[in-house]
């Protein structure tokens, strides 16, 4: 059983604005006594069993992990009823500093990782929970966290959040930058920048607007040809299909049946792909291009052959009915 250290990048986002919790590598030894239960991802309280097997090697267990403002344990609790079975009065701790979001976040991410990890239902919750609290964290982040997959919490994101709320237009990555979701607003942000700042190179510009370089480079060309407007170019389709998929991955008839999950799991993709387009292209290496592109367009087809598919099937229920 071991703890990890809590200063990693999903943590120490510095920059990202939004999470600067940390922890006191040093251990202090206090009272148990002193010490309140923490706000736990676990739902199901102790598990005695795995308390008695802690218990055998008390003496070896890492320090508990405590959140000095209210002594509140936020990672231990079975380290610290071991200790208590064993009649012990002290237990080395580490002090964490944070919020008690953070705190929270915290728990979950080293609950997952321990020898003890947390149950599918105990993610999914912790998932919930800090969607709630860290909603402009990316799916990946907060899959990071909690141990699960990024597809898991994308639909878990659209499932929960409320019709009409407000959200924020970026996401914050695992690498602490904000991206926007839509790009628009990304291409916005990169004239705002060029106009201001036309001595900027273009991976700042993308950098800072959160877009590929070669998206800031098409904004530049088109504020060059018309530098009083450059208007952006229309809504791209992923901003317009977001709301259509948040909608369909709502629908009991897609999601409590295979085919339909299915069908779900591939739209997510295709539109997280669609998003952006030009930074996976980048990425791509030299010598795998040409295949890629065979796949791309036999996979843009199978999608095209199965819209045309679905409107056949749609115009047929809808033909009225022949009288006899």
């Amino acid at each position: 059983m071991t703890t990890r250290d809590i200063s990693d990048p999903h943590l120490d986002a510095r920059g990202a604005g939004s999470t600067s919790a940390t922890a006191d590598h040093g251990t202090a030894t206090v009272e148990i006594s002193a010490l309140a239960e923490g706000d736990s991802p676990r739902l199901g309280g102790l598990d005695m069993a795995h308390v008695r097997l802690l218990a055998e090697r008390v003496d070896v267990l890492p320090p508990v992990l405590v959140h000095r403002p209210y002594m509140r344990v936020v990672d231990g609790r079975h380290r610290v009823a071991a200790a208590r079975s064993r009649g012990l009065e002290q237990v080395p701790v580490r002090w964490f500093e944070g919020s008690d979001d953070e705190a929270f976040v915290t728990a979950v991410r080293l609950n997952a990782s321990h020898g003890l990890p947390l149950a599918g239902h105990e993610r999914a919750a912790a998932v919930q929970r800090i969607l709630a609290s860290h909603q402009e964290r990316s799916d990946r982040w907060i899959a990071s966290v909690c141990g699960v997959a990024p597809r898991t919490v994308a639909a878990l994101r659209a499932r929960t959040a409320p019709e009409g709320a407000a959200t924020p237009g970026f996401r914050i990555g695992q690498d602490g930058r904000r991206r926007p979701l839509s790009a628009r607003a990304g291409r916005e942000r990169a004239r705002e920048i060029m106009v201001r700042e036309p001595e900027a190179s273009l991976r700042t510009v993308a950098r800072r607007a959160g877009i590929s370089v070669g998206t800031a480079l098409d904004v530049r060309r088109r504020l060059a040809a018309n530098p009083e407007n450059a208007p952006a170019p229309a809504e791209a389709p992923a901003d317009i299909l977001r709301p259509r998929l948040e909608q369909l991955l709502r629908d009991p008839s897609l999601r409590y049946n295979d085919q339909g999950r299915t069908l779900l799991r591939l739209a997510t993709s295709t539109l997280a792909f669609m998003e952006r387009p030009d930074s996976i292209a980048q990425a791509a290496a030299g010598h795998s291009r040409e295949s890629l592109q065979l796949v791309a367009r036999a996979c843009a087809e199978g999608w095209q052959r199965f819209g045309a598919q679905v409107a056949d099937e749609s115009a047929r229920q809808d033909a009225p009915g022949i009288a006899v």
